[in-house]
């Protein structure tokens, strides 16, 4: 027996033949201390809903540790126990941008500045607008389809004076997406970014020194942050983050290549035990970025090609999860195995097996992974092998085997008599509400 190379991420890109491999609702975690390998394949969490608020999630802000949410075509806050409370109309069905001070909410929905202020929602904001971030004392919002963006009184967000504009003009294009990080407030443009900070003159932010980054930003809900630097995805349809002020590369030419004819690009940020995750949806379904291994994995849910969820916040001590379609607000969780019902569907394909134009004979395929999981809802948990030996054109036909009833630590995963091939993907799925974790693979090829 020999072991094979394992799946750390989504590279399946241009061409199967080339790297097939792929995690879908799964990621690696890298070994610390004495373990027995070096990585292991972990399923992405489970969600149970802990409220709902409207009929689909737009966007979200917390304010004086309350939570608050746009979704469908209103503005609710959720309190502590859940309990959502209907508090005014925010018409539209696209992603908001939403910012706050220590008692006041801006919303930038279609154009529209929003105030929610002392129980009233106004419009006090004199330009349409596109975006709205808070920064020292300020609201600050982006005019539209333009380079100029204005500001509120300072600590008041309902007053606004025409002449209070200033724009970002390094360079000949409109501001896509604004972020304060580190007390200075980034302009990404088409092309640029620009960088400002308050520098306490009458009107109060002013530019960075030399500091210009020639690289624009593709879609302004792509812009996030995480980790201490700003994520976001660039006019080339790279993903980068900023490393002080220059931009580095995180995507993968797989993930670039499914970038290419993207039209738009949505991204939050959430953690889960000592991982940060930078998760991206676009035209083509939803990957996600692991900060703690630099790699790359593929989540969906059951009969959809994205992840429902669109947005996370931190509120409560809780970790909270949006659904995009119904208004759920999730708890997600390693030790749920469903997604507040609906099965998750756990894909792991291999690296292609290569062995030139020789054949080759597989009599035996192993996974060692953790067994016996099995418990009173799903007794006899099973997973299934499939095999392309044509780039992955055509699969075989699903071959299953036990993962172990509850106690069963001793069953093995194994599959004998799988025929000659030249080349070979080898594909894992599991469907069952269990715990699932993948530690190494091992094949007799002779």
């Amino acid at each position: 027996m020999q072991p094979l190379k394992p799946a750390l991420q989504y590279s399946q890109g241009r061409s199967f033949n080339w790297s097939g491999a792929t995690l879908v609702n799964c990621f690696a975690e890298k070994a610390d201390g004495d373990k027995r390998e070096d990585f292991a394949v972990l399923p992405t969490p489970g969600l149970t809903v802990w409220t709902t608020a409207g009929t689909g999630y737009r966007g979200h802000v917390v304010c004086a540790g309350v939570l608050y949410v746009v979704s469908g075509g209103d503005l609710y806050s959720i309190a502590a126990d859940g309990t959502a409370t209907q508090l005014a109309m925010i018409p539209g069905t696209d992603r908001v941008s939403m910012a706050c001070n220590y008692s006041d909410i801006a919303v930038a929905a279609n154009g529209v500045g929003y105030v929610w202020h002392d129980g009233a929602l106004l419009t006090p904001v004199p330009f349409a607008v596109s975006q709205v971030v808070f920064a020292d004392g300020y609201m600050v919002w982006s005019v539209q389809d333009s380079e100029q963006y204005c500001i509120s009184a300072l600590d008041d967000a309902t007053t606004y004076d025409p002449a209070d504009v200033s724009q970002s003009e390094g360079a000949p294009d409109r501001i896509v997406a604004m972020v304060w990080d580190h007390r200075e407030l980034q302009m990404l443009g088409e092309n640029s970014v620009e960088i400002f900070y308050n520098s306490g003159a009458e009107f109060p932010f002013d530019r960075q020194g030399n500091a210009f980054i020639e690289r624009g930003c593709f879609d302004r809900d792509s812009a996030v942050k995480l980790d201490n630097t700003i994520y976001f995805i660039g006019n080339d349809r790279i993903a980068y983050a900023l490393n002080g002020y220059s931009p580095q590369c995180i995507s993968t030419h797989a993930i670039e290549y499914y970038l290419r004819d993207a039209t738009y690009a949505r991204a939050f940020t959430y953690d889960q035990e000592g991982h940060k995750f930078f998760c991206l949806e676009i035209d083509r379904g939803t990957f996600c970025f692991d900060v703690a291994t630099g790699a790359w994995h593929q989540r969906q849910s059951w009969g959809s090609t994205w992840w429902r969820c669109a947005g996370a916040a931190s509120a409560y001590g809780k970790t909270l999860l949006f659904d995009r379609a119904n208004g759920n607000i999730y708890l997600p969780a390693p030790e749920v195995y469903d997604e507040a019902g609906d099965p998750i569907a756990v894909e792991i394909t291999l690296p292609t097996l290569e062995y030139g134009r020789e054949r080759v004979t597989m009599y035996s395929f192993e996974v060692t992974m953790e067994t016996g999981p099995g418990n009173d809802a799903v007794a006899d948990p099973q997973i299934a092998l499939t095999y392309s030996d044509d780039g992955g054109h055509r699969w075989s036909n699903e071959m299953w085997r036990p993962m172990g009833k509850v106690g069963e630590y001793r069953v093995r995963c194994v599959w004998r008599r799988l025929g000659q091939f030249r080349t070979r993907q080898l594909r894992l799925r599991m469907t069952d509400a269990v715990r699932r974790l993948v530690i190494a693979y091992w094949a007799d090829i002779k």
